[in-house]
């Protein structure tokens, strides 16, 4: 069982408590659920579905895995090894990041802002510039899978070293001994529940990495397999990828959860999002490095990229090139009409998904605490299809929305709406009791409880989900836009790799990775003043 669902166990008395349902065991309730929803998809796929190429039948897509069990197999198998690659060389880089942040805190500014601008990379067009580097093989794939890694873990890493106990920490320097040796005997130690929650999370994000890696060249692995079943218009084969794929990342996500519970049973659910940072000095000149310094770090990080690989110049470009591209070349305008016209696209139709995704997660929170069996119901679903990468989901919904922007717009809305609702929900099963008795003093009802205790609650949550959900919502946006609608800057990255266009490439990676992050810093700091008026215990 989750932490969430282990959470609502021990969560406040909430109105509707007393239904029969509220008894049934969340097992059994899921079980219904998963049965219904299968009966329901077959009858579906048989009536009303039936010939249009949107919907496979589970029977159909069964019976499509066993008629080719060895392709399915073989390329399953290719995808979740090189996977598990990414998982390990990306972990462990991620590790040693965080280590070095706890080990020298000066460099924590500075390694936070490359570990960021890693996770805002938009992976589908930098998977043919490793390429470039990788050759042929597996190099692509496995890199991918690493750099999907490396932010979530490093920020799990570091904030369980920096959850240590006080107390250890000043009985190894009554010792005297250095920040070696605590790092050693307590950091580690203490970090290990929160490495494993971000270990859970980064199986379904290594297999992600893996899988857009394919998409450029491999010859083998469920990624070339999508690609060719999408053109093919292959629905059976295209589902049984879908469920394929989904029990893979949903099995790593489930294993590793319930290995740290086992190792770590006393370890409490943790926020991810909620990672401590250092608050800015005060004073202009502070504030100014503080700005720089992550930007300088990033560029110098940029040209040490391109002279380590010796990449040739037609292939790698240098932050100069891009913004000789954008500003001072003869074709100067043409290009920025080009990147910034699709770039403008691709944000409406984010925008609109990230909106839509974070709010219904929200509403649907509240009515999962408004009626708890529901919620024992659905939510054991819900962590489950959270671990699910969103490039598995991508065909799956091209099927059934088409090619048009509404894809973009429902694929987003998807990616950031399953994190936020199990988020913001065990966020609301940690009111505190003693809000909820003083409004049922006063004889409150459902609805007052939601405004007044629940939703103030899940703030923190919602806040740290709507930052994370930036770049990834633009993560989904462009792969919506590689694989379907041909408009937005996704199109724009295809046309240029199709076209050995490695100017605009580079160009539409820099602005689009710049884009993320300022997104992200936005949201960050909308929340650090959103938590000190309604939230101030949890500001960070």
């Amino acid at each position: 069982m989750s932490d969430t669902a282990q959470a609502a166990a021990t969560a406040p008395a909430r109105s509707g408590d007393g239904n029969r349902l509220d008894r049934v065991s969340p097992l059994v309730l899921s079980m219904l659920v998963g049965v219904g929803f299968i009966l329901l998809w077959e009858l579906l796929a048989r009536t009303v579905y039936a010939g249009s190429y949107r919907l496979s039948a589970p029977t159909a897509v069964v019976a499509e895995f066993f008629e080719f069990p060895g392709l399915y197999l073989r390329n399953l198998w290719h995808s979740t090894k090189t996977a598990a690659w990414g998982f390990l060389w990306g972990n462990l880089a991620a590790i040693a990041l965080a280590a070095a942040s706890s080990l020298v805190p000066v460099l924590r500014r500075s390694i936070g802002a490359i570990a960021l601008t890693i996770f805002c990379l938009p992976f589908i067009a930098v998977a043919p510039i490793l390429r470039l580097i990788t050759g042929p093989g597996n190099g692509t794939p496995i890199a991918l899978s690493a750099l999907a890694v490396v932010f979530t873990t490093y920020v799990a890493a570091l904030l369980g070293f920096d959850l240590a106990p006080g107390s250890a920490l000043d009985v190894v320097r009554s010792y005297g001994r250095g920040r070696l040796v605590a790092f050693r005997d307590v950091r580690l130690r203490a970090s290990v529940p929160a490495m494993f929650a971000g270990l859970q999370i980064a199986a379904p994000a290594a297999f992600l990495g893996a899988v857009v890696g394919e998409f450029t060249g491999a010859h083998r692995g469920l990624g070339i397999l999508t690609v060719r079943a999408l053109g093919a218009l292959q629905t059976d084969r295209i589902w049984v990828i879908a469920v394929m794929s989904t029990i893979v990342a949903t099995g790593g996500y489930i294993a590793i959860g319930a290995l740290g519970r086992l190792l770590c049973p006393w370890s409490p659910a943790l926020d991810l999002g909620a990672v401590p940072t250092p608050r800015q000095e005060p004073g202009l000149l502070n504030r100014l490095v503080s700005l720089l310094a992550p930007i300088l770090v990033v560029l110098v990080f940029w040209y040490a990229f391109l002279w380590v690989f010796q990449i040739k110049p037609f292939f790698a470009k240098t932050p100069f090139d891009v913004w000789a591209e954008l500003f001072t070349n003869a074709d100067a305008p043409e290009t920025r009409s080009s990147i910034f016209g699709a770039l403008g696209t691709t944000l409406w139709t984010t925008s609109l998904g990230y909106v839509a995704g974070l709010v219904s997660a929200l509403a649907t929170a509240v009515v999962f605490i408004v009626v708890p069996w529901l919620e024992r119901a659905l939510m054991p679903i819900a962590v489950a299809l959270r671990s699910i990468p969103i490039i598995i989901t991508t065909p799956v919904i091209i099927l059934f929305v088409g090619r048009g922007l509404l894809t973009t717009t429902a694929i987003v809305a998807v990616m950031s709406f399953f994190p936020t609702l199990v988020n913001c929900y065990a966020a609301m099963t940690r009111t505190p009791g003693g809000v909820l008795d003083v409004l049922k003093s006063y004889d409150a009802g459902s609805t007052a409880n939601v405004r007044n205790a629940y939703l103030p609650t899940a703030v923190p949550a919602l806040m740290a989900s709507a930052r994370i959900a930036v770049p990834t919502s633009l993560l989904g946006a462009t792969v919506a836009e590689w694989l379907a609608t041909g408009d937005g800057i996704g199109a724009v990255m295809v046309i240029a790799f199709t076209r050995n266009d490695y100017n605009v490439l580079w160009v539409s990676v820099a602005v689009l990775t710049l884009v993320a992050v300022i997104g992200y810093w936005l949201v960050a700091a909308l929340e650090l003043r959103t938590l000190e008026r309604m939230a101030p215990g949890t500001s960070r």
